[in-house]
Parts: C-alpha cells; sequence; structure tokens
C-alpha cells in the first residue's frame, strides 16, 4: 500500500483537530462540530 500526499495531510488535519479539541476556551458548539469532523475523517481514513 502506498503512503500518498492525501494520506499525511489528512493525519495532519486529524492530530491539528484532536489538539484544537484540547483548548480550554472552546465552545460547546466548537467541540461537538471538532468532534464530528473528526469522526468523519476518521471513517474517510478507515481507522473506526
Amino acid at each position: 500500500m502506498k503512503y500518498t500526499c492525501i494520506d499525511y495531510r489528512s493525519e495532519m488535519k486529524l492530530l491539528g483537530l484532536k489538539r484544537r479539541l484540547e483548548e480550554e476556551n472552546l465552545s460547546e458548539e466548537e467541540k461537538a462540530l471538532i468532534l464530528q469532523e473528526i469522526e468523519e475523517l476518521e471513517k474517510a481514513m478507515k481507522m473506526n
């Protein structure tokens, strides 16, 4: 299986989202949106 730039970009985006989720000043709405985006990205990367 080849590892492509798209794979790398997806992994970096996922890491960035998880880091943002750790921020203390996020509203519940922002947290929900980030969690949803993480879930969609993990599904697209077949991580779940």
